[in-house]
């Protein structure tokens, strides 16, 4: 059998393990956006920019929304967006061979995201403006994007020219640390920084055709190098897990086929193996301390290399003064101040992973033969032109339903309120003892749920609008984009209630300089669109608020919470 030239010959089947699966002779190296060299950013544009002459930017914004509605919210939405990645980044690499997809660090600049140089003129380009909240500056500015039919790239941040809080590294850390399988991993990190990003930026990030925006190729890149960060983090235990069900309530597991590709979830498990020819920056440097030796993982401990990071800006008052100065990765650096600053009890109850002083130190070495091996497809790379496939002239299959082409919505942004979401009940281990769902988690919220959402009847959240994808419209998308459908925020949504949490104080009697704020809540739009379950998402969230409460508690001061500074985005 014959490969691509991206990867050796495929052993044979029978008995092999990890070591002996199809081994990338090259990688594309992922990096974080900012620490890209002006040489490397501009190759990296210019060949976004070839892509989308080509046709490509509508092709895999069509893909997106053709397969929306069974690549969310189930356990193959991992898998299924790395190898949704890696066609991507093939392509690319038709035009440019060294082309490798940036990701961006978002929860860096969780405090004030919009003031990121990422969003500005220098990357991806910031906030839309005008009526129809067209981007006019950054790599898109003046890109006419032709799917679903010809409109500016929109964004339409929510919170006027800023954005809300989002998700802080500290948590998604935890998230990290918390998550024993697929299972649990994949509903915390989409519910979470998955979905707060696309909210953040609005527009065309909010709608079922998404990666026309590169900010989505940005934002899963890093939702797959967090992934990878999780399989790391104990490979024994993590790296091969793909417990859970489809979005019919199907077990999933690796001998799983991904929609679309059709390729097993085993060929997406392993980066550097099987096709998955990318690699991260950060590798090598993760580590995980462990909570315990047991009988059963008696691998012996090893010292913690010394890693070496990029130049850290000097902390002021607990913070870095400007975060786009900081070139670390956030995990490297978030391990080492929370192990310094919090007490056990926090690092047993949020960070397990990260208490009591044993460590063990991970690579590639420790990686387990692989349960499942599967034939790599000899069309790994998809796409032999470079011209981007011709799209249906009027309907297409959506996850095997056809749906006519004058079918068109844009999912309403009004915001869940606040005090729908309460942390008071809420216990970590409600959301972390399940291994895998018994029942398939699309079903329609219950008559009780769309009440408790407000005015809205049952038939609003049905189980028929919420899982239709959006085809082809009849007429131009800017006509159903209505430039005041920005969120409307909750008059119960604070930042953080100080009057709630009386021990802000912390463990010394002084406060943090900067408290660690609430993420913004999801909205109702949003959560029709993936038809996701109204009580779930209110237990992650309210685990949310519970760390943020106990953080601010402890006195623990981000590294991170003062963000970065103001600039100006021409």
């Amino acid at each position: 059998m014959k490969l691509t030239t991206a990867f050796v010959a495929l052993a044979a089947l029978a008995g092999i393990g990890a070591e002996a699966q199809a081994v990338c002779s090259s990688n594309a190296a992922r990096k974080e956006i900012r620490s890209l060299s002006p040489a490397e950013w501009s190759s990296t544009a210019n060949t976004l920019k070839r892509m989308q002459d080509y046709g490509w930017f509508q092709w895999f914004a069509y893909v997106h929304t053709a397969n929306f509605n069974v690549i969310h919210n189930c356990e193959i939405f991992l898998p299924w967006h790395r190898r949704f990645l890696k066609d991507f980044e093939n392509v690319g690499r038709q035009f440019t061979p060294t082309f490798a997809l940036p990701y961006w660090d978002e929860v860096r600049d969780y405090a004030n995201p919009a003031a990121s140089t990422v969003l500005t003129t220098a990357y991806a380009g910031s906030n839309g403006v005008g009526s129809n909240r067209c981007v006019q500056n950054g790599l898109q500015n003046g890109w006419t994007m032709t799917y679903p039919s010809n409109h500016c790239l929109r964004r339409q941040y929510n919170n006027g020219n800023t954005i809300n809080p989002m998700y802080s590294p500290e948590y998604i850390q935890s998230l990290l640390s918390r998550s024993k399988n697929m299972a649990q991993l994949r509903p915390a990190i989409e519910f979470s920084i998955h979905g707060a990003v696309h909210l953040a930026l609005g527009g065309d990030m909010v709608q079922n055709y998404s990666p026309n925006d590169f900010a989505f190729w940005l934002h899963h890149a890093n939702i797959d190098r967090l992934w990878f960060v999780w399989q790391m983090q104990d490979p024994n235990q993590n790296f091969w897990s793909a417990t859970g069900v489809d979005t019919a309530g199907k077990a999933v597991g690796l001998n799983t086929a991904l929609p679309y590709y059709s390729d097993p979830i085993t060929n997406m498990m392993y980066p550097g193996r099987n096709g998955m020819c990318f690699s991260y920056d950060n590798f090598g440097t993760v580590t995980q301390k462990k909570r315990s030796l047991t009988e059963e993982n008696t691998q012996k401990c090893r010292q913690r290399p010394v890693v070496t990071l990029p130049q850290l800006p000097d902390l002021v008052e607990g913070v870095f003064d400007d975060v786009n100065n900081v070139l670390a990765d956030s995990e490297s650096v978030i391990k080492e101040t929370i192990t310094n600053l919090l007490p056990e009890p926090m690092l047993n109850k949020w960070f397990p992973t990260l208490a009591n002083n044993n460590t063990v130190t991970y690579t590639a070495e420790d990686i387990p033969e692989a349960p499942v091996v599967a034939e790599v497809p000899e069309d790994i790379n998809t796409h032999s032109n470079l011209s981007a496939p011709s799209l249906p002239s009027e309907s297409f299959d959506i996850a095997g339903e056809v749906v006519d082409s004058s079918y068109y919505s844009s999912p309403q942004v009004e915001v869940i309120d606040g005090d729908e979401y309460s942390a008071s009940t809420v216990e970590v281990s409600t959301v972390y003892t399940s291994s895998v769902p018994t029942a398939a988690p699309t079903e329609a919220p219950s008559g009780s749920e769309s009440e408790e959402l407000g005015s809205e009847s049952e038939s609003d959240y049905s189980s028929s609008e919420a899982t239709v994808a959006v085809p082809i419209p009849s007429h131009d998308a800017s006509e159903s984009y209505n430039a005041n459908d920005s969120a409307d925020y909750s008059v119960n949504y604070q930042i953080f209630d100080v009057s709630a949490n009386p021990d802000v104080s912390g463990l010394d009697g002084v406060g943090p300089t900067y408290l660690m704020p609430n993420p913004f809540p999801f909205t109702r739009g949003f959560i029709q669109m993936h038809g996701y379950s109204i009580n779930e998402l209110k237990q992650h969230y309210a685990l949310a608020q519970q760390f943020v409460g106990d953080m601010n508690a402890a006195g623990y001061q981000s590294p991170y919470a003062k963000g970065a500074k103001n600039l100006t985005s021409a």
